[in-house]
Parts: structure tokens; sequence; C-alpha cells
């Protein structure tokens, strides 16, 4: 993964906060994929109804990605629900105090939870959702549109706690549907578009305008 965050052991900025402090009420984020889990291993849909925890591939990468290139700092880390996105907290952000959001929990992949793209293969129902190119809501799971939304109302909640601690920096350890709520919703980007590997994210800022948006600054 290439970015211009991490691409060298001066870069590493998780080890203490900044001391510089945004001009106005502008917030630095990291909003960082979890670590990878034997789902994602196997390239099954694993959402909200899948709370496996990350396989030793996924914490061995995380570590050697925090110690040889970093991640940005925090002053409070933002979780969902799941183990999985806990357990990257713990790894990358080690005794920062994490608050979870329910809304940041994974989208719910319905039918197709647990299953692979080669399993789904002639489910009419998943050349359906393939055709509609994602539109349509997962059969018995969650509407695309509706889930952007919750994400959004959980990040509104998360910017609200953190500025009332008065902090300019934090990181939002989710998951892959998650950050594409979000960048799709706040910051333009193609749902799609938006989505990255395990370990991987966007560092942002935001932007107080009518309604408050995300500016990237750059891929972790």
């Amino acid at each position: 993964r290439k970015s211009n965050m991490r691409n060298s052991s001066k870069n590493k900025i998780i080890a203490k906060p900044s001391s510089k402090k945004l001009t106005g009420k502008n917030m630095r984020i990291a909003l960082i994929r979890h670590g990878e889990t034997k789902s994602n291993e196997n390239h099954k849909y694993c959402g909200k109804r899948n709370d496996d925890p990350l396989t030793k591939r996924g914490i061995y990468n995380l570590e050697q990605s925090r110690d040889r290139v970093g991640y940005p700092c925090a002053d409070i880390v933002y979780t969902s629900p799941k183990i999985r996105s806990k357990q990257t907290a713990d790894i990358l952000y080690k005794n920062k105090k994490q608050v979870m959001i329910e809304e940041f929990d994974e989208i719910d992949f319905g039918d197709f939870e647990g299953k692979s793209y080669h399993e789904l293969n002639g489910n009419p129902l998943y050349q359906q959702w393939i055709d509609s190119n994602g539109e349509m809501p997962f059969p018995n799971g969650d509407n695309k549109e509706d889930y952007c939304k919750n994400v959004v109302k959980g990040f509104n909640k998360a910017l609200d706690t953190a500025k009332k601690k008065d902090v300019s920096d934090i990181a939002i350890v989710v998951h892959g549907g998650t950050i594409m709520a979000l960048m799709s919703t706040l910051a333009g980007m193609g749902y799609f578009e938006a989505m990255v590997a395990n370990g991987g994210g966007y560092y942002l800022e935001t932007v107080e305008e009518d309604d408050i948006r995300l500016k990237v600054i750059g891929k972790l």
C-alpha cells in the first residue's frame, strides 16, 4: 500500500499525540479498516452477523505496518462493536481508551453472509444484486442508503464527543462497509471506489461548511 503518510520510519507518529492544534473546528481523522479475519482470508462476505477475531497473519501484518511505518496519532480511538475492530485498535493504538460506536458496525450482507463469490455464483439473487451495481438491498439484509445514513449518524456522534474533549486528532477503526459509507457520503467518492485493504484506510480532515465534509489528506 503506497502512502505519503507512511513511507518512512521518520513518519512514525503514532507514539505521541500531535502538539499542533487545528484552527477553527476542523479535526484530523485516521479512518482505518480492521485487520484480516478468516472470512477475509477466504474471500467470504464478513458482515454484521459475523464476529470473527483476527487471524495470526492479520495480527502480524498490523504489527508490521505499525512498527515499520506507523499510523497517524490519535487522542481518542473509536471502534465498532465487533472484536475484529477492537483487536485492531488494541494493536495500532495500544493503551489508548476505546469508545465504541454502535452505528459503526459492518453492513448486514443478509443471505450472502459467510459465502464467497464462488459459492454465490449462479445464485439468481446474487446476480440481481451484481446487475444493480450493488444498489439493491441485500436479501434479508441491509439497504445501502439506510446503512450509510446510520453510519453518518454514528460519525456525528463521534465528532460531538471529540469536540467536547477539545481534541484535534482521532482514529476510527472500523470495517470496509463503514469506510465506504463515510467516504461516499462525506468525501464525494464512489461507494466501491472507497474500498480499502485490511489495515488500510484514509487520513482525513473535517471541513465545516453547511454540513460536515471530509477532505482526504492521504491514503493509509
